[in-house]
């Protein structure tokens, strides 16, 4: 089963895979609150202003914490 992961993750386009690795990487981040999603979200007052220029980027990568199910599911 392992193998077969890491061999459909290999097959992958590289911008594909690049873009999956960094949601989960942010996505894991989050809920272990080594990131903290209003470090993520686009505000453009602070990219214009205070040059955060990753707010361009991040706000795609970020879903939400992982957790329970929400109700009704």
């Amino acid at each position: 089963m392992a193998q077969a992961v890491e061999d459909w993750y290999k097959q992958m386009p590289i911008i594909t895979r690049s873009y999956v690795t960094a949601a989960v990487v942010t996505t894991i981040g989050c809920s272990l609150d080594i990131i903290s999603p209003s470090n993520l979200y686009l505000n453009p007052k602070l990219v214009m202003k205070n040059y955060e220029f990753w707010r361009l980027v991040t706000n795609f990568l970020y879903f939400r914490k992982m957790g329970k199910f929400p109700s009704g599911c």
